[in-house]
């Protein structure tokens, strides 16, 4: 069992006033669909069967592709692979499994992630790597903690390669800021995007991932949670912002319901939305300006065949 540091961001105490703060807003925060173990467990279901990502015949060939451009930059020193908001960890697990089969021996891991089941289920994906060193876990909420250097200390000898899979996605630009803060001068950054690809009818097929019933019952795990059982159905929408495109997800109670959450009752009354999703998407441009515009320099860009899926290859300039 893997020896995780609980940062203060995500005790019981601090989920519980973020969640009450956020439904206040009328908003479900993208970080709780990950949180719970029902919630973590039908994400996974999901990413596994309709994300491009886990698609071997597309999403795949763009993280190989960045592995192997990762690998080739990488000096001889030994390998520590810190994934920040890792998920369940399977995408670092396959850069352990390139980083071992290009004859890497001292090789470590540190899966990072706001939900703790998914910190243990991610350490135990990267362990089943032969010869990795995935002894360690940090449970943390990087919109709380951006600066996630001081969890990590003491540093491990040898290069960092740090992975922000899916979560520019995910939490939006500033979350970028959380990769970055465990960079040194020769460590390497691998930042994947889902992708909007320019060609007819493209809007609605990335529509199509989401408006599906797998997604719905998903997202509508933590409004079970919380008592919101019958507030309507949920629906997907295109949303224009300043950084870019986004897939809204909403729900319109069709009645007032209450919120319920540890003793404390929010209202929500009829006819004003409840968001309870945020996706970004990029372009293969704007995800190398906005690495470039945080300090990187991009050594390369991979596309996945279909065009969703971006992972970029950086380190600080």
């Amino acid at each position: 069992m893997p020896d995780v540091r609980i940062d203060e961001s995500v005790t019981p105490a601090a989920l519980r006033a973020g969640l009450i703060a956020a439904l206040e807003a009328r908003r479900v925060d993208n970080r709780f669909h990950y949180i719970g173990d029902l919630a973590s467990s039908r994400w996974r279901s999901l990413a596994t069967s309709h994300s491009p990502a886990h698609d071997a015949n597309d999403g795949v060939r763009a993280y190989d592709d960045a592995a192997r451009v990762a690998i080739a930059a990488l000096g001889n020193a030994p390998v520590h692979v810190v994934g920040v908001a890792c998920g369940d960890g399977v995408k670092e697990r396959r850069l352990l499994g390139a980083l071992r089969s290009a004859g890497r021996e001292h090789l470590s891991a540190t899966p990072v992630d706001v939900s703790l089941s998914l910190v243990m289920a991610a350490a135990e994906a990267m362990a089943a790597v032969p010869g990795v060193d995935a002894a360690d876990g940090v449970a943390v909420d990087i919109t709380a903690v951006p600066d996630l250097s001081p969890l990590l200390a003491p540093r491990r000898a040898g290069t960092r390669v740090v992975t922000l899979f899916g979560v520019l996605s995910t939490l939006g630009p500033s979350s970028l800021e959380a990769g970055i803060s465990l960079l040194g001068p020769d460590d390497l950054l691998l930042v994947s995007a889902n992708l909007l690809p320019g060609t007819p009818g493209s809007r609605d097929a990335v529509i199509a991932q989401y408006d599906n019933p797998p997604t719905r019952m998903w997202l509508a795990t933590v409004l079970e949670e919380i008592g919101i059982h019958d507030a309507g159905e949920i629906t997907f929408r295109w949303h224009q912002t300043p950084d870019g495109p986004m897939v809204v997800g909403e729900v319109m109670p069709v009645g007032s319901v209450n919120a319920r959450v540890e003793g404390v009752t929010v209202g929500m009354p009829a006819g004003e939305p409840i968001r309870v999703l945020e996706s970004f998407r990029y372009t293969p441009e704007t995800l190398e300006a906005l690495l470039e515009q945080a300090g990187l320099t991009v050594l390369h860009v991979s596309i996945s065949p279909s065009g969703e899926e971006g992972v970029a290859v950086a380190r600080r300039a």
